[in-house]
C-alpha cells in the first residue's frame, strides 16, 4: 500500500476539520466588524484558527525546524486566547469602562511574556525543553517538558478563560432570558479545548504529547457557531441591559432613594443628593432613611403616594412618595422610594380650587345682583335706548350665570366617586329627551337591551350638554335634534350614541381644539359645554368625535361595555 492510499489519521481529520470550522466562522464575522464586542470575538476565532491550521499542517512535518516552527505559532495562539476572549467577554457584558480598559490592557503583559519566552527559547530552559519530533497515532508531534515559564502562563491563560465564561453566562442569564441556551453554548465551547490542554499540560495518558485542544476545538466551533451565529446573539447585546443597571438611577430627574429591608439608604441618584439629603452619599449611605428623608415608610404604601414637603435653600417642594418592592426570588429585599415633584401640581390645585370657590360663591351671588338690577332697570327705564343696553347686559349676565351653573355642575360630579353600575342607555336618551323636548324637536331610539356598566350621572351629563350645544347654536327657531343610541362596531368600545342636529355646525377651529386638548389665545373653544362633554367621557374610558357636513353636526360618545378603574383610582369607585 503507497503512502497516497493510507487512511488519513482521525486525529488529523479532527484538527483539520477544526481549522477550516474556525476559518468559516471568522470570515462569518468578517462583515460584522465594528458591532460591539464583534471585533474582540473576531480577534480570538481567527487567533484559534491560526493555531489550528499550523498544528493541523504540523501533524504531517517531520524536518525537524519546521516542525517546532508549527508547535510554536499553535502555542502562540494558545498563549493568547485567554486575553482575547476575556476582552470579548468584558466588551461584551458591559463590565469595564474607559478607566478599566487601561486596567486590562495590564493584562497583556502576562501572553507578552510568556510569548517572548517561547520565541527565545533557544537560549534558556524556562519555557520548553528538547522539543523532539516523534509519532503517535499516526501523526508526528513534538515530544517536550513544559517549564515553568509555560506553566504559568498557561495557568492565568486559562483563568481568563474561566472568568470570561462566569461573565458571560452570568450577565447572559440575568439581562437576557431569550439567550439561555446561547449561554450554555457559550459554556460548553470552552469545556472540550479545556480538557485538551489540560492533558497536554498535565502529561496524561500515551498520547499526551498531542495538543489536544486542537481536535477538540472542532466541538468548540460548532458551539460558537451557534450562539453567536446561528442564533444572532449580537443583535441584541446584554451590555445594554447593564449599562442601564448602572445609569438608570442616574439619569432620572427625579430623586430616587433605594432602601434595603430594614430602611437602611443603600443607593441613592444624584437628584436625591441635591434636594433631599446633604449632598455627602458616602454619609448618606446605611443611614435610616425615615430619619434622613423625614418619610414614614410604612405610611407609603406600595403602589401608592405619599406626599412629603421639603424645604431647601432654593425653596420649598412637595414630592410624591411612590414606593415599588425589591424581590430577589419570593423575598422582598428592599425597596425603591421614587420623590416626584408635584409641587406645580399642588400650586395648580390650589388655583383651581380658589377659582371654583369664587365661582360657586362670589361670581353667583354678584351676578344675582347685576341679573335683579338690570330687570329692574330694563322693567322701569322710559328711555327706549337704556332698555335696549340693559336687555343686552342682562343676556350676557344670564348666559354668564349658566356658564358658572354648569361649571358649578362638573365641579360638584368630578369630586363625586364613580358609581360603575348596569346602565340602560335609552334610559338615559329618554331622559334627555324629555328635559329638552320644550326647546326642540328632538328625538331619541335605541334597542331596549343596549347596557353598559358605566356611571349614569356622567354619561347624562355629558349627553344633556351636547344636545344644549346644538340647541343653542341653531338657526331655526324650533331646532331638530336627534339622538340614536346603538352597538358599536368593533372591539375598543360597546355603545355609541350619535347626536345629530341641523344647525350651522361645530367651528373647524373648536372642534380642533378639543381634539388637540389645549387652548391657545388665538385657538380656543366658544364656551364650556364640549369641554364638560371630553372630560366626562374620558373619565368613563370613552370617547368624543365630531363629524362635520353641510347638514349638520354629529357628535358622538363612545362608551365602553365597562367603565376601566386602574389600582390607583379603585378606592373612588364605587359599584353597585
Amino acid at each position: 500500500m503507497n503512502a497516497l492510499s493510507q487512511p488519513v489519521p482521525p486525529v488529523a481529520v479532527a484538527s483539520v476539520a477544526a481549522a477550516v470550522s474556525l476559518a468559516a466562522l471568522t470570515a462569518y464575522l468578517l462583515p460584522r466588524r465594528g458591532r460591539p464586542s464583534v471585533d474582540w470575538l473576531l480577534a480570538t476565532i481567527a487567533t484559534q484558527a491560526v493555531g489550528c491550521l499550523a498544528y493541523s499542517v504540523g501533524l504531517f512535518v517531520t524536518a525537524p525546524t519546521w516542525r517546532v516552527a508549527f508547535e510554536v505559532v499553535c502555542v502562540l495562539a494558545l498563549v493568547w486566547l485567554g486575553y482575547l476572549f476575556l476582552g470579548f467577554a468584558l466588551e461584551y457584558t458591559g463590565r469595564v469602562g474607559s478607566r478599566g480598559w487601561m486596567a486590562f490592557a495590564a493584562l497583556a503583559v502576562v501572553p507578552a511574556l510568556g510569548s517572548l519566552l517561547l520565541l527565545t527559547s533557544s537560549f534558556h530552559d524556562l519555557f520548553w525543553t528538547d522539543p523532539t519530533p516523534v509519532r503517535v497515532l499516526g501523526v508526528v508531534t513534538l515530544d517536550y517538558t513544559l517549564r515553568s515559564g509555560a506553566l504559568a502562563t498557561l495557568a492565568v491563560d486559562m483563568a481568563y478563560v474561566a472568568v470570561g465564561v462566569y461573565l458571560l453566562v452570568e450577565t447572559i442569564l440575568s439581562y437576557g432570558p431569550l439567550y439561555r441556551s446561547e449561554a450554555v453554548a457559550v459554556a460548553l465551547s470552552t469545556v472540550p479545548p479545556g480538557v485538551g490542554v489540560a492533558v497536554w499540560v498535565l502529561d496524561l495518558g500515551p498520547a499526551s504529547t498531542l495538543i489536544w485542544a486542537v481536535p477538540l476545538s472542532v466541538v468548540h466551533a460548532g458551539l460558537d457557531a451557534y450562539a453567536f451565529a446561528g442564533k444572532q446573539l449580537f443583535d441584541a447585546s446584554p451590555k445594554a441591559g447593564r449599562v442601564v443597571d448602572e445609569q438608570a438611577i442616574d439619569a432620572l430627574p427625579d430623586p430616587v432613594v433605594v432602601v434595603d429591608d430594614a430602611g437602611r439608604i443603600v443607593d441613592v441618584n444624584a437628584a436625591a443628593l441635591d434636594v433631599l439629603v446633604d449632598g455627602d452619599e458616602a454619609a448618606t449611605i446605611g443611614r435610616d432613611a425615615a430619619a434622613v428623608l423625614t418619610v414614614d415608610l410604612d405610611a407609603v404604601r406600595d403602589g401608592d403616594d405619599h406626599s412629603i414637603t421639603v424645604t431647601t435653600d432654593d425653596g420649598r417642594y412637595v414630592f410624591a412618595v411612590h414606593r415599588s418592592p425589591l424581590v430577589s426570588g419570593d423575598a422582598v429585599v428592599g425597596h425603591t422610594l421614587l420623590f416626584r415633584d408635584v409641587t406645580a401640581e399642588r400650586e395648580n390645585e390650589q388655583r383651581l380650587e380658589v377659582f371654583n370657590r369664587v365661582l360657586r360663591h362670589n361670581l353667583r351671588n354678584k351676578l344675582t345682583t347685576v341679573l335683579g338690577s338690570t330687570a329692574v332697570i330694563e322693567e322701569e327705564a322710559d328711555d327706549p335706548k337704556i332698555r335696549t343696553l340693559t336687555a343686552t347686559a342682562h343676556e350676557s349676565g344670564a348666559a354668564l350665570a349658566a356658564i358658572g351653573e354648569k361649571a358649578r355642575r362638573f365641579d360638584r360630579l368630578r369630586r363625586r366617586d364613580l358609581a360603575i353600575a348596569d346602565v340602560a342607555v335609552t334610559d338615559v336618551v329618554a331622559e334627555v329627551v324629555e328635559e329638552f323636548d320644550e326647546r326642540a324637536a328632538i328625538t331619541g331610539r335605541g334597542p331596549d337591551d343596549l347596557v353598559v356598566a358605566t356611571d349614569r350621572r356622567h354619561l347624562a351629563f355629558a349627553l344633556e350638554n351636547v344636545v344644549e350645544n346644538a340647541i343653542e347654536h341653531a338657526i331655526d327657531s324650533t331646532p331638530s335634534v336627534e339622538i340614536d343610541a346603538s352597538t358599536a362596531d368593533g372591539d375598543e368600545y360597546a355603545v355609541v350614541l350619535a347626536v345629530h342636529d341641523d344647525g350651522p355646525g361645530i367651528p373647524a377651529a373648536e372642534v380642533e381644539v378639543l381634539t388637540n386638548g389645549t387652548e391657545s389665545d388665538l385657538e380656543h373653544g366658544s364656551g364650556l359645554g364640549l369641554w364638560t362633554v371630553v372630560w366626562c367621557l374620558r373619565r368613563l374610558g370613552g370617547d368624543v368625535t365630531f363629524e362635520r357636513t353641510d347638514d349638520g353636526t354629529t357628535v358622538r360618545l363612545w362608551l365602553p361595555e365597562t367603565t376601566p378603574v386602574d389600582d390607583r383610582g379603585a378606592e373612588r369607585v364605587g359599584r353597585s
